[in-house]
C-alpha cells in the first residue's frame, strides 16, 4: 500500500487526522533530524527543534500553500528556521554564561556537553548496528548525512519505495530496540 502524497496528507491533517501527521512524520523526521544535526552539532537541540517544527506543521497544516511552494521547501524552511533560532540563542546564552562565569566552569560544560552527544551517538550507532545492514544504510544516510530518501535511492541504485519501506522498517525497529534499552523518550 503506498503512502498518500503529500498534500493529501496535508489536507488529512488539517482535519485532524493523526494517522496522517504520522506517516507525514515517519516520511520527513529523519531527513529533518539529519538537517538539524547538520546545523545544530547537538542531537538534543536537534530533536528539540524537529519536535517543534512538527508541532507547527500540525497548527499551521492548513496555511500552506501548495501554489507557493513544495511541501518539502516549506518544511525545511520550518526546520531552517527554528534551528537557527536555537542556535542564536544558544550562541547569545553562552555568551551571557561566559561573561557571568569564570573560564574553568566554561570548559567543564563544554567537556559535558560533548560527552552527552558523544554517548547519544554511541547509543544510536550500536542500536542501527542492530539493523539489517539495508535498513542500517539507509538509516545511516538520513542521520548522519542529512540526505533525502530520493538522494538516498540515486546514492544506492535503489527505487525510491524500497528506501522508504526501509526506513520506516527501520524506524520502527530502532524504536523498540531504544524502548527494550531504556533510551526513548529522553530529551
Amino acid at each position: 500500500m503506498s503512502t498518500p502524497p503529500d498534500p493529501e496528507l496535508l489536507a488529512r491533517i488539517t482535519a485532524g487526522d493523526r494517522d496522517a501527521f504520522g506517516l507525514f512524520y515517519d516520511r520527513y523526521a529523519p531527513v529533518l533530524f539529519g538537517f538539524c544535526i547538520r546545523i545544530l552539532e547537538d542531537g538534543r537541540d536537534a530533536e528539540d527543534v524537529l519536535q517543534e517544527a512538527f508541532v507547527q506543521v500540525w497548527r499551521d497544516a492548513r496555511r500552506f500553500d501548495t501554489a507557493r511552494t513544495s511541501v518539502k521547501t516549506w518544511l525545511f524552511t520550518i526546520v531552517r528556521s527554528r534551528a537557527l533560532d536555537r542556535l542564536r540563542s544558544r550562541r547569545s546564552l553562552d555568551q551571557r554564561f561566559s561573561a557571568a562565569s569564570d573560564e574553568s566552569l566554561d570548559r567543564e560544560h563544554a567537556a559535558a556537553g560533548g560527552q552527552e552527544e558523544a554517548v547519544r551517538r554511541d547509543y544510536v550507532g550500536r542500536w542501527l548496528r542492530r539493523l539489517p545492514k539495508d535498513e542500517q544504510a539507509v538509516l545511516s544516510l538520513a542521520y548522519y548525512d542529512g540526505h533525502t530518501q530520493e538522494e538516498i535511492a540515486a546514492r544506492l541504485n535503489q527505487p525510491l519505495g524500497t528506501v522508504k519501506s526501509r526506513t520506516r522498517s527501520g524506524l520502527a525497529k530502532l524504536k523498540v530496540i531504544a524502548i527494550a534499552e531504556g533510551g526513548a523518550g529522553r530529551g
